[in-house]
Parts: structure tokens; C-alpha cells; sequence
């Protein structure tokens, strides 16, 4: 591999997960044009030595390195991974601070096993750990212990009322949901600033994030209690917690929360529609079997009537036309693999059973009013 190569690989990586990568020789920092990690050298001489041990990491309580020997054309480079700021620590270095949305946030135990699985990937060998010194470099007096954060939040909230206005905020917003009242959503958003005024993390995106997680599951309960089924209520719940962490800032992640939100109504309104149990009896066919081929003699198989007649009860009862229905029901679950995979649109395609990737992108636009590509890239740029 040459030296380019590894270059465009790490830009790949950087682009996927915020974890950046440097690239040094001979105390030269040879890309990308700057490293944090390179700029601190002077503070992270463990990262530069070498001794018996192959990889080598270090926490210092805000931030993750790593550092490794790459051979490339018979010269010797060294490879830096990180910063990655470690998850829940308090940023207190200004220049660090603006790094924030740039960089990603990790456990210690998952940047280890980052690290690991790129020198395995990169030098075909592989590491116990016991092969990976971590060198903490200072022990973090300052943070509090459980029992001082509570004492702390609790203050808080009781020297600043926040409590009673937040407990208000939720009432009113489960109620907007529950009644599908978007234009009231919007409204709340507007004015979320004011509403909740405790900090439970120092940094504002982590704070989101754990408002996120909480009104997450207080929706879930929601349409559980309106009667959604209770797979379909957690299969939401889990898919939009699980994309949480690629939220890079605090908009962002407000724009998520209103995404959610929707989700959820749009999850309540569909259950509640009252049809008939024959149209349900369709609707959970289609739901079960939406990346095959579904045809209204599919329908009439499983149901015992007619393809006239299950087409009629269809435009009847949910005012679409079965075609109009199915399609729908495709383009919604297109999103959802845009949004929360790496297919490609031609796979995307192939899996809905659409003729070619052509044809999936004028239908998804006929829908949308967007191609694929327009709505993955507007919603998130990460992808």
C-alpha cells in the first residue's frame, strides 16, 4: 500500500466515524495538514515511543490517542489516531472545546477496540490486550462522584424552578403527538431554549442527547397506549436511539429530535385508522413481505376474496388505490434505508423490488419530491 492510499483510506474513515488519523516521519507531520494530536506532542511523548508493545493509547481524561509503526515502501511511518474526546468528560481546554463538532465522542473501551481493529486491518496481525498499554496521564480530581451530582442537580432545579416547566413542557408536548398537532411541535421548537434550563451534561449536545433518549421512551409508551403494536413501537424507538450518536451539534440534534417526533405521529395516526379486518389482514401482509414482490393476487391468496374486491376496499377505506398504498409504503421504508444504512440506491432498488435504480429514483421523486440522493444528503450530511 502506498502512501497515498493510506491517505484517502484514512479520509474515508474520518468522514464515517470522526475519528481522525495522522500520518508522521520523522517527526514530521506528513497529513493531513494539521493533527491536534501532533500539535500536543510535547504533552503526549508516550504516543511517540517505542518499546516492545505495538500499539500504544492514551487518556488523559478529556480526550483519546493512539499511535502505532506502519511500514510503507521499506520506511517507517508512524500512525496517530484520535483525538477522540472521552465520552461524558468535561472539555475544559479552549482550543480542545472548538474541536467539538469536528471529533468524535468515545468510551475507552470502544476507541481501544477501534484501534485494534485498524492495526489488525492495516498489518494483518492481531492483538490481545495485554498488547495494549493505556497510559493515563492525570487523574481527574475534578470529577464528581454520583452522590455530588445529584446534591448539585438538585439545587439546581429547585434555585431555578426548572423543574415544574419542564414536567409542563412534556405534558404538553406528549399531548401535541398524541393529537398529531405538527403545527405545535414547530411552535415548542421554536421556543425550546427557554424550556428546559438545568444542565444534566456541561456540554449542550450531550445534554440534548439524554433529553433525546428520555422523550424517546415517554413516546414509545405514548403509542404503546394508543395502541400500537408493541414491536412497532420499540423497532422505532431502537432505530432512531441507535443513529443518536451521529448527531455532530446541538441543531442538529434538535432537527432529530423534531424528526422524531413526526415518526412517532405518523406511527400513532396509521394504527389508529379504523379499517376493517380484511384491510388490516393486507396491510400486515404488506408489512411483513414489503422487500418482496407484492401483487392483489398475493392478496387474494392469503385473504380468500377477490382481487376486485380487496382493490375496492382499499380506495374505500384508506382512500388510496392498492398501487398508491404499496408504493408508499415502499418509499417509506426507501428512507429508512437511506437514512440508516450505507446501501446504495441501486441496492436500495434491487431490495424494494423496483424494475432499476431509474425507476426507484422517479418513483421515490413522484412521492418526495426529491431523488434518493437529494433526501439522504439534506438529512443527513454524514452519510
Amino acid at each position: 500500500m502506498n502512501l497515498q492510499t493510506l491517505q484517502n483510506i484514512f479520509d474515508c474513515f474520518y468522514q464515517r466515524t470522526y475519528i481522525p488519523f495522522s500520518i508522521v516521519k520523522d517527526d514530521q507531520l506528513i497529513f493531513p495538514e494539521y493533527s491536534p494530536l501532533f500539535h500536543y506532542r510535547q504533552d503526549l511523548q508516550y504516543l511517540y515511543i517505542n518499546d516492545e508493545f505495538p500499539l500504544h493509547i492514551t487518556n488523559n481524561y478529556q480526550f483519546l490517542g493512539a499511535s502505532f509503526l506502519y511500514p510503507i515502501n521499506q520506511e517507517t511511518y508512524r500512525i496517530l489516531i484520535g483525538p477522540c474526546f472521552v465520552l461524558g468528560s468535561q472539555i475544559k481546554d479552549q482550543y480542545m472545546k472548538e474541536l467539538t463538532y469536528r471529533i468524535s465522542s468515545e468510551s475507552t473501551e470502544s476507541f481501544t477496540s477501534f484501534c485494534q481493529n485498524i492495526y489488525t486491518l492495516l498489518t494483518t496481525h492481531s492483538l490481545n490486550e495485554n498488547q495494549i498499554p493505556i497510559k493515563y496521564l492525570r487523574i481527574n480530581h475534578d470529577k464528581l462522584t454520583p452522590k455530588e451530582i445529584f446534591e448539585k442537580n438538585l439545587y439546581e432545579r429547585r434555585s431555578e424552578d426548572a423543574t415544574r416547566d419542564s414536567y409542563q413542557f412534556e405534558l404538553r408536548f406528549l399531548d401535541y403527538v398524541k393529537r398529531g398537532r405538527k403545527d405545535k411541535i414547530d411552535w415548542i421548537f421554536k421556543t425550546i431554549d427557554k424550556t428546559y434550563t438545568v444542565h444534566l451534561a456541561d456540554n449542550s449536545l450531550d445534554t440534548i442527547k439524554i433529553k433525546f433518549i428520555s422523550l424517546v421512551a415517554l413516546l414509545t409508551r405514548l403509542a404503546i397506549d394508543e395502541g400500537v403494536p408493541l414491536d412497532s413501537a420499540f423497532s422505532l424507538s431502537d432505530s432512531l436511539i441507535q443513529n443518536l450518536p451521529n448527531m455532530r451539534s446541538s441543531q442538529e440534534c434538535l432537527k432529530y429530535i423534531k424528526y422524531a417526533s413526526y415518526e412517532f405521529i405518523e406511527l400513532i395516526h396509521h394504527t389508529s385508522k379504523q379499517c376493517s379486518s380484511l384491510i388490516n389482514q393486507c396491510i400486515r401482509y404488506i408489512d411483513t413481505h414489503i422487500y418482496e414482490k407484492i401483487t392483489l393476487r398475493d392478496l387474494e391468496d392469503t385473504t380468500g376474496h377477490s382481487t376486485v374486491y380487496i382493490s375496492s376496499r382499499f380506495t374505500q377505506e384508506l382512500g388510496l388505490t392498492f398501487s398508491q398504498y404499496l408504493l408508499n409504503k415502499k418509499i417509506e421504508e426507501a428512507k429508512h434505508l437511506l437514512l440508516f444504512t450505507d446501501h446504495s440506491y441501486q441496492e436500495i432498488s434491487t431490495l424494494l423490488n423496483f424494475t432499476s435504480q431509474s425507476h426507484f429514483t422517479q418513483r421515490f421523486k413522484h412521492v418526495t419530491g426529491q431523488t434518493p440522493k437529494a433526501y439522504r444528503d439534506m438529512n443527513f450530511k454524514y452519510l
